[in-house]
């Protein structure tokens, strides 16, 4: 059963990195973009609209920290998977009556993997996301303290595609102006990932994912509005505090 559970994950795994490598190779830049349709009455006529595609600002990078952090999480859920392949962690898990990691991994991957088919349904895409998201925390407290980075780091960042999609479902729904979006696209994800770090444990990998996409979302987006920067800035302070705590 082993086998087959790390075979699924394995599966997943692929099936994530190539959906989100196809996306982020095709889809026009979400920087580039104009949708005067969708512009809210705070945001002048033709301006890009950023706000509204920050769900899609994580999945098709517009600058090298964004790419950075997109590649690094492929390559460790497939790292993560190619090892459990070869050292198994899951069995002597459930010899100790601990429940297996792979089952959570594969669905969070999974869900994660059709994401860009939901950046125009933004309801769905945050329901998805948030499924991810709580999978993968999930399967990163299991996993903390087994030398599996991966699981928190690809938990993270799913916390941080959560937020991004709760702000751009609330921008739909709402239309608050551009600084309020902005604090939601980063806020929430701060809180919630505090609680969830010290929930998980000792393991660095999910506060890391989080600061990182903070700290690329503030570089991509940082010139629509100085608002952006200061969100980041409290949401990395947040997360810096409860990373130093893990770590130690």
């Amino acid at each position: 059963m082993t086998r087959l559970g790390t075979l699924l994950q394995i599966s997943a795994s692929a099936i994530f990195v190539t959906a989100g490598l196809v996306y982020a190779c095709c889809a026009p830049d979400p920087l580039s973009a104009r949708a005067d349709h969708l512009i809210g009455p705070d945001l002048p006529h033709g301006w890009p609209s950023v706000v509204l595609s920050i769900p899609q600002i994580y999945l098709n990078p517009g600058n090298p920290l964004m790419w950075a952090l997109l590649v690094s999480v492929w390559m460790m859920v497939l790292l993560d998977a190619v090892g459990q392949w070869l050292d198994p962690s899951d069995e002597p898990l459930s010899r100790a009556g601990r429940p297996r990691v792979w089952p959570l991994t594969t669905t969070a991957m999974l869900c994660a993997a059709a994401w860009p088919l939901m950046l125009d349904q933004p309801l769905l895409l945050t329901v998805a996301t948030a499924v991810s998201a709580l999978c993968a925390t999930v399967a990163a407290r299991r996993a903390a303290g087994r030398h599996r980075p991966a699981v928190g780091f690809f938990a993270g960042w799913a916390t941080a595609m959560t937020s991004a999609a709760l702000a751009g479902l609330i921008s739909d729904r709402f239309g608050l102006p551009l600084q309020a979006i902005s604090a939601l696209a980063i806020l929430p994800g701060a809180a919630v990932g505090m609680a969830a770090q010290i929930w998980i444990g000792p393991s660095i990998g999910y506060s890391a994912a989080l600061i990182w996409a903070f700290c690329a979302l503030t570089v991509t987006t940082m010139g629509s509005d100085p608002m952006i920067a200061l969100a980041a800035i409290l949401g990395i302070s947040a997360m810096a505090a409860v990373l130093v705590r893990a770590a130690s």
